[in-house]
């Protein structure tokens, strides 16, 4: 890929969205950096240099006035309802967000003429239910999603590999594998824990850790890792292709619960919460990340432990 001079990223207010954005001004200081928010409240005054586009993913007027309006050489499509627990209670529109939002994008390319390298945000949790022996996973693993967002997010996957098949849209997919880090909202396990952990520390909640399935072994990534893999990705992934990120290690959520107890200041209890369980769950969850390797030559580089540290203290400042 040439060096980007307009790049698009929507979700760019999202907890990964920001990290990627400071990436992105890192490693193309000379590229205009547009950001599509919902409404004009939405972009912060952190991400004050990203020149701010409002539209709704859901619009498909919208998301064709604002392509014509940026014309961007790179696009990143991260937005999406990505929560699997919200997916419970509103399993439509989250397959409208997070499906037809990719649609509505796909379509105004299509349209308008335009040839962007678009970068479309996936998730592990589309393999859904996949054998132990089967582990670690790889791109070519068929679904077998367990949750609503699961469904949103194979059929989002699936019209980006069709949308590069019948029209050429260069679209390359990634399938990140669980990941946290400073600012991910609390519905995600690792910002549960450890912002449940600050409440304790803080006096303000009962020392006992709540916890969900203990048992289930996941593939966790620093969010910072995930956003140099986006970028190894647009510029050296191959158009049509798919792109599993992860670690490539296995660790149970009581492992999770254990390292982070390691941090508290107070000693804290486990009880597990049955509101926690999911209705389906995949036991273990493990990615192969060697097409990704052998395409762009990422791979992981932070401290797993460390990144735990800086989740925990980063919900002690905030609380």
């Amino acid at each position: 890929m040439s060096v980007p001079v307009r790049i698009l990223i929507t979700g760019i207010s999202g907890f990964v969205g920001k990290y990627l954005a400071r990436q992105c001004q890192r490693q193309y200081p000379a590229a205009s950096l547009y950001g599509l928010y919902r409404q004009r409240d939405d972009h912060t005054a952190e991400l004050s240099s990203i020149r701010p586009v409002v539209g709704d993913v859901l619009s498909q007027g919208d998301i064709r006035r604002i392509m014509e309006l940026v014309q961007p050489d790179l696009l990143f499509h991260l937005a999406a309802q990505s929560s699997v627990a919200a997916s419970w209670f509103d399993a439509e529109q989250t397959l409208r967000v997070n499906a037809l939002g990719l649609y509505h994008f796909c379509e105004a390319v299509r349209l308008t003429q335009q040839m962007p390298r678009i970068l479309v945000v996936g998730s592990s949790e589309q393999y859904g239910l996949v054998p132990a022996t089967e582990n670690p996973i790889n791109e070519e693993q068929p679904f077998r999603p367990l949750n609503p967002y699961a469904v949103s997010k194979a059929t989002q996957d699936l019209y980006a590999y069709q949308y590069f098949v019948a029209y050429h849209l260069p679209t390359l997919r990634v399938r990140p594998f669980n990941h946290f880090g400073p600012r991910q909202t609390p519905t995600f396990v690792i910002a549960n824990l450890a912002r449940q952990i600050a409440l304790i520390e803080a006096g303000r909640a009962e020392p006992v850790l709540l916890v969900g399935n203990l048992q289930a072994q996941r593939d966790f990534l620093p969010v910072e890792d995930v956003v140099g893999a986006y970028l190894a990705v647009a510029a050296y992934g191959q158009p049509g292709d798919v792109y599993n990120i992860g670690s490539g290690v296995a660790r149970s959520i009581g492992e999770v619960v254990q390292r982070l107890l390691r941090y508290a200041t107070v000693p804290i209890a486990i009880q597990e919460d049955p509101t926690r369980l999911r209705p389906a769950d995949q036991p273990i969850s493990i990615a192969d990340t060697s097409r990704l390797f052998a395409h762009t030559g990422w791979k992981p580089v932070l401290d797993f432990d460390l990144a735990l540290q800086q989740t925990l203290d980063y919900w002690r400042a905030t609380i």
